[in-house]
């Protein structure tokens, strides 16, 4: 019943979850014919869904690299976390990651067992590592050349708190910044792309990371074992004496200060993302590039000014994503940037500490949008009171049934 009441509510996005749904279970079944890859494309669905769809659309030999890629990295971010590991042990094996995935001999395996995705993704990652050797010399090299500075990254934040700004850039440098860098990497040694500017592909992993970061405090600061947090004290020193006071009533107006000045250090980074993703020669590496950058943006426009961020979950929903996933252009790109950007500026109160430099960055970002869209509004990221809103109630059961059909 819960898909019928968001379809309810949201009538607009009935023909974009169709969609959505068809594209998911289509990906499900294009499973290479090389069983390691299999694996590989298998785990990548599970555990990130809406990432594997655009992998899925890149060119074939780009797709197996950078889902390889993915999975390291992601088996990287289990070791960082895993808290049942002593520190000393986790160090050890993220500084020397980058070493093991040329050794099919290696137990991956954190002792644990167990059936969650991230416990399989470890107990076989030695189909990783076959998947890995399967692809070129060039692919290889840039992997095993970023994974090894993001290990290294990774085990110097296992014990060390974030406490300046700098130090926030820092780690999310290490944590999504280098990824990007990678990305840029692959995109180059497939022939299909240019070598972007550093600073650029930096930018790209930053504002993701940022926005995760930003949206996530909740989640961090409950875990049952001990929280790493990533908020900096330069930032969240101004308004509590402990970062976890922002979850408590009476801190809710300095929370929503803080969080609007956290959610301002992420916009930052946008106008450097778009001219990033209006250099990509490639439709398909475009879209694979701005879904999860206008998700960013929509999520931060959702997480401004907006309390909830300290007490439950703040998330785009499904049919929203389901848009995101239509966009195909860079004019698609700078529209839903620009729309994001304008709910998030009609929340700014001029009396936030932050509001100067939060209105000068969406000045900033909207200056671009607008000269590169001109009058044109090619795509709307939210309809608002269009025709797909009216929809006749013989339309809306269709469409329903329809769905219900597909997702079972």
């Amino acid at each position: 019943m819960g898909i019928v009441r968001a379809m309810l509510k949201h009538p607009e996005d009935l023909p974009g979850l169709l969609k959505l749904k068809v594209a998911s279970v289509a990906a499900s079944r294009a499973i290479p014919s090389d069983p390691n890859l299999a694996f590989c494309f298998q785990m990548l669905r599970r555990v990130s869904h809406s990432l594997s769809l655009v992998i899925q659309q890149l060119s074939p030999d780009l797709r197996n690299a950078v889902c390889v890629f993915y999975l390291v990295l992601r088996a990287l971010d289990i070791v960082e976390n895993n808290t049942s590991i002593p520190v000393d042990v986790r160090v050890t094996i993220l500084k020397e990651f980058h070493e093991k995935i040329y050794n099919s001999q290696v137990d991956f395996s954190l002792g644990k067992g167990g059936s969650n995705d991230y416990s399989l993704l470890m107990d076989k990652f030695q189909l990783v590592t076959f998947a890995f050797a399967g692809l070129s010399k060039g692919y290889q090299e840039v992997i095993a050349q970023i994974s090894e500075r993001i290990g290294t990254g990774m085990a110097k934040f296992i014990t060390t708190e974030v406490e300046t700004v700098s130090d926030y850039n820092e780690y999310c440098h290490y944590a999504a910044g280098l990824a990007s860098l990678g990305l840029s990497r692959l995109f180059y040694a497939s022939g299909l792309e240019e070598f972007p500017p550093d600073i650029l592909s930096n930018s790209m992993g930053l504002f993701i990371q940022k926005t995760n970061v930003t949206r996530d405090y909740l989640e961090d600061i409950n875990k049952s074992s001990a929280p790493r947090m990533f908020w900096p004290r330069e930032i969240w020193g101004k308004y509590v004496e402990q970062l976890e006071d922002f979850k408590y009533d009476k801190h809710a107006e300095v929370a929503v200060e803080c969080l609007n000045e956290m959610v301002t250090n992420a916009l930052s980074h946008t106008v450097d993302c778009l001219q990033y993703m209006a250099a990509l020669r490639e439709v398909t590496n475009l879209r694979f590039c701005a879904m999860p950058q206008i998700m960013a943006m929509g999520t931060l426009a959702m997480c401004y000014n907006n309390i909830q961020v300290f007490r439950g979950v703040v998330k785009i929903r499904s049919g929203l994503m389901a848009q995101i996933l239509e966009v195909k252009t860079m004019q698609d790109v700078y529209s839903a940037f620009l729309d994001f950007s304008r709910t998030l500026a009609a929340k700014i109160d001029k009396k936030d500490p932050s509001a100067s430099l939060t209105l000068k960055y969406i000045e900033d970002l909207q200056t671009v949008c607008k000269a590169e869209l001109g009058s044109r509004r090619i795509f709307a990221i939210e309809s608002r009171g269009g025709h797909e809103a009216c929809l006749g109630l013989a339309l809306l059961v269709i469409l329903v049934a329809m769905l219900l059909i597909v997702w079972r």
